[in-house]
C-alpha cells in the first residue's frame, strides 16, 4: 500500500494549507481589520480578478457582484467598528472624519487592499514550487538549507512573477526603442515576465538559479508604477517557502495534474497538487 498521501495545495489547496491563512493575516494585522474567513473572502477576490484580465469585452457581471460584496464586507465592519486604533483603517478613518479624504475612497482603497494585498501571493507561491519541481538541483539547495530563504524568495519572484503584463503606458512624444519607433499617442504594454528572462540582465534568464546575485527584477515594476507591498510580498513568499521546506520536508509535486490559472494578467496556478509523507 502506499504510505504517501496528497495533499490538494495551491490557489485553493495552497491557500487553505498556507498562503490564503498567511497573507490574510499579515493583511489583518497592518490594515487593523477583523477577517474571521478568510477562505470566503478569498473566493471574493478570486471572482474580482477577472475584470483585472486582458480581454475585449467588458468584465463578467459576477467580477462586480464580487466587488460590491467585498465592499459590503468593508462597509459592514466599519459600521460597527470591528477594526483596531493602531491599524491602517484607523488612520484613514480619521482622515475621513477630519475632512482630509471622502469615505467613498477610503472603502475602495481597503477593498482594493484586501484584493491586491493576497491574490498575487498566492499565485507566487504556486509558481514557486512548480519551479523548484522543475529544477530539482535548485531546490535541492532549499532541502540543505545551502541557501538561504530571502534569496530563494527574490530568484523565485522573478523566474515566476505572478504579474506578466504591465498596464498601458501611452507615449508621450515620438520614441525610439532600437529599431521601433513608438509614435506619440500610441499604446504600449510592458511585458514584465520577458523583462525578467531579459539575458543581458539575468545571466541564462530561462533558467532558476537560486544562488543568483540579487538584481533588480521587474516583477513589482519600477518608478511611480513600483508595487507598495513589495517588501511584504518578498517576507511573506520567504516565510512560505522556509514553512513548506521545515514542515513539510520531502514534499512532491504532482506535475500531471497540475494546471496553469486561466488568465493572462494573473500569472498561477489553477492547482498544483502536493505528495506529502505521512510524517510531514
Amino acid at each position: 500500500m502506499n504510505t504517501e498521501i496528497c495533499c490538494w495545495i495551491c490557489v485553493a489547496p495552497v491557500s487553505v494549507r498556507l498562503a490564503v491563512p498567511v497573507s490574510f493575516w499579515l493583511l489583518q494585522e497592518i490594515l487593523g481589520l477583523e477577517i474571521e474567513d478568510p477562505w470566503a473572502l478569498k473566493s471574493l477576490t478570486r471572482r474580482m480578478a477577472s475584470a483585472f484580465d486582458l480581454r475585449k469585452e467588458q468584465p463578467a457581471a459576477a467580477s462586480a457582484e464580487a466587488c460590491g460584496e467585498c465592499q459590503a464586507f468593508v462597509e459592514e465592519r466599519l459600521a460597527r467598528q470591528a477594526f483596531r486604533p493602531d491599524g491602517m483603517v484607523a488612520g484613514m478613518v480619521r482622515e475621513v472624519t477630519e475632512g482630509r479624504w471622502s469615505r467613498e475612497d477610503m472603502v475602495a482603497n481597503v477593498v482594493f487592499l484586501l484584493f491586491a494585498g493576497q491574490e498575487t501571493v498566492v499565485d507566487a507561491l504556486g509558481n514557486a514550487i512548480v519551479a523548484l519541481d522543475r529544477f530539482p538541483e535548485q531546490r535541492a539547495l532549499l532541502d540543505r538549507r545551502a541557501v538561504d530563504w530571502n534569496t530563494a524568495a527574490a530568484e523565485l519572484l522573478r523566474y515566476g512573477a505572478s504579474i506578466h503584463y504591465a498596464a498601458t503606458r501611452i507615449a508621450a512624444e515620438d520614441i525610439d526603442l532600437g529599431e521601433i519607433r513608438i509614435k506619440a499617442g500610441e499604446g504600449v504594454v510592458p511585458v514584465l515576465g520577458s523583462g525578467n528572462r531579459d539575458n543581458a540582465v539575468f545571466a541564462d534568464g530561462d533558467r532558476l538559479d537560486l544562488t543568483r546575485s540579487a538584481a533588480s527584477s521587474m516583477t513589482f515594476g519600477t518608478g511611480l508604477h513600483v508595487c507598495l507591498g513589495q517588501h511584504v510580498a518578498r517576507i511573506e513568499i520567504a516565510a512560505m517557502i522556509e514553512a513548506l521546506f521545515t514542515r513539510a520536508p520531502g514534499w512532491r509535486l504532482d506535475a500531471a495534474n497540475a494546471e496553469r490559472r486561466a488568465s493572462m494578467s494573473f500569472y498561477g496556478m489553477a492547482t498544483a497538487p502536493l505528495f506529502l509523507s505521512p510524517t510531514a
